[in-house]
């Protein structure tokens, strides 16, 4: 027998894949925190509709205060960590 190497061909490139690019170290720690954001802030409203009106527009505001603002916090707080861990 020859020696014959077997190249495997790439695999097809699938929206996870590219997710998995995109969303590595403070990126990843951003989404993660603005989604656990969003889910105990939709919670909170759902658990106890005599505080917040049940509507579009609170839930539009929930996801974009909540989410947006701890998602923006822990993104810059872990590339500073980062950026600090390099020197």
């Amino acid at each position: 027998m020859a020696n014959e190497s077997t190249s495997i061909p790439p695999a097809p490139e699938t929206a996870a894949t590219r997710a998995r690019k995109i969303l590595r170290g403070p990126v990843l720690v951003g989404v993660v925190a603005a989604l656990l954001a969003i889910g105990l802030s939709l919670y909170g409203m759902l658990t106890n509709p005599n505080a917040v009106p049940l509507n579009l527009r609170s839930f539009l505001l929930v996801v974009i205060i909540a989410g947006g603002s701890w998602g923006l916090i822990a993104w810059a707080i872990a590339t500073a960590a980062v950026e600090a861990g390099k020197d």
